[in-house]
């Protein structure tokens, strides 16, 4: 089987689960009391153009978003990467496996209702933090140690561009040119496929005045 698009209907299930997954975490003793924040679907869940590899696999982006509410604030990055990496650790289910890496926390969910089982692999989702102001990220500066640092801007007048747009001109943009070169690359190995991001800025920026 080759890589396809997945249908917004398709991709219901994981887009409840991290909702669902979301909703724990908020609850957790970690997270209940000390920080209040949002979460935003971003990315190719957003503009509905998701690609499951050749695999069957497809993975979701999310912003985990600080507000002002938050009794720890934002001051100490790397407190509270530990505290939602373990909260996420804390609430995931059997099949599914967390992961911490530079800049987000991954969760793998697998098909299978046991153990997770990496051959099996069905969805997962990446979760960034995102400072109060929603200027930036959390990220790894050292083992252990994390700090803020400034979101991309450099292609911020891409999202300008594309937004710029009537609906049915991203919608034209997204099924003739972008998902077609994703979905190329979803039927190559991982480590040899541009990412689905860089796609998106290159159609965009080369084919919108």
């Amino acid at each position: 089987m080759g890589a396809k698009l997945v249908s917004h209907n398709e991709s219901k299930e994981a887009r409840q689960r991290a909702t669902k997954l979301i909703e724990e975490v908020r609850k957790h003793s970690k997270i209940k009391g000390h920080y209040k924040f949002n979460h935003r679907l971003i990315g190719s869940g957003k503009r509905r153009c998701i690609v499951k590899d050749s695999d069957g696999k497809y993975d979701l982006d999310y912003q985990i978003i600080l507000t002002k509410n938050s009794k720890q604030g934002d001051s100490k990055p790397t407190q509270i990467k530990a505290d939602f990496l373990q909260a996420f650790s804390d609430c995931k289910n059997q099949n599914e496996k967390v992961e911490n890496s530079t800049t987000v926390i991954t969760v793998r969910t697998s098909k299978n209702q046991g153990t997770f089982d990496a051959s099996k692999e069905k969805f997962s989702f990446d979760f960034v933090i995102i400072s109060i102001d929603e200027s930036k990220r959390i990220r790894r500066n050292a083992p252990n140690a994390y700090t803020w640092v400034q979101l991309p801007s450099k292609n911020s007048y891409i999202y300008e561009k594309f937004n710029g747009l009537s609906a049915d001109d991203q919608r034209l943009l997204l099924e003739e040119y972008i998902i077609p070169r994703v979905i190329a690359e979803k039927n190559k190995h991982e480590t040899d496929r541009i990412s689905s991001v860089h796609i998106f800025y290159e159609e965009v920026n080369n084919r919108v005045e």
